[in-house]
């Protein structure tokens, strides 16, 4: 995935969902610091969340839901203090979901289907 110069600077929505697409986050998603959405939900994404997605200051919504996603959520995820929309449910995440910022806030079917979740 590369994007550069202008559309890079002005791209505030990403939506990929629904695009059958497979393999892990591309950690390069975390250069695209002016987003103020990222849907990458309904894929066959694997792996973990990368924490490069932390540098998405601006980002307001981030849906990763019904994925294969596994691994924690990282506490980085914590300083996006302009999130407002988080959604990981149906994946295979496990761990405690972060204490602090905004996450206290998120509603429990931001992480259904997570069995392996400890909701704090």
């Amino acid at each position: 995935l590369s994007y550069t110069g202008l559309i890079r600077g002005l791209m505030s929505a990403l939506d990929l969902s629904c695009n059958n697409l497979s393999g892990m986050i591309p950690l390069e998603l975390g250069g695209l610091t002016h987003l103020q959405s990222l849907n990458l939900s309904h894929n066959r994404l694997i792996g973990s969340i990368p924490s490069s997605l932390s540098n998405l200051k601006a980002v307001e919504g981030l849906d990763l839901s019904f994925n294969n996603l596994s691994g924690m959520i990282p506490n980085q995820l914590a300083g996006l203090y302009s999130l407002e929309i988080f959604n990981v449910s149906y994946n295979s995440l496990t761990g405690m979901t972060p204490e602090t910022g905004q996450f206290g806030h998120f509603d429990e079917t931001s992480y259904y289907g997570n069995p392996g979740l400890c909701v704090s």
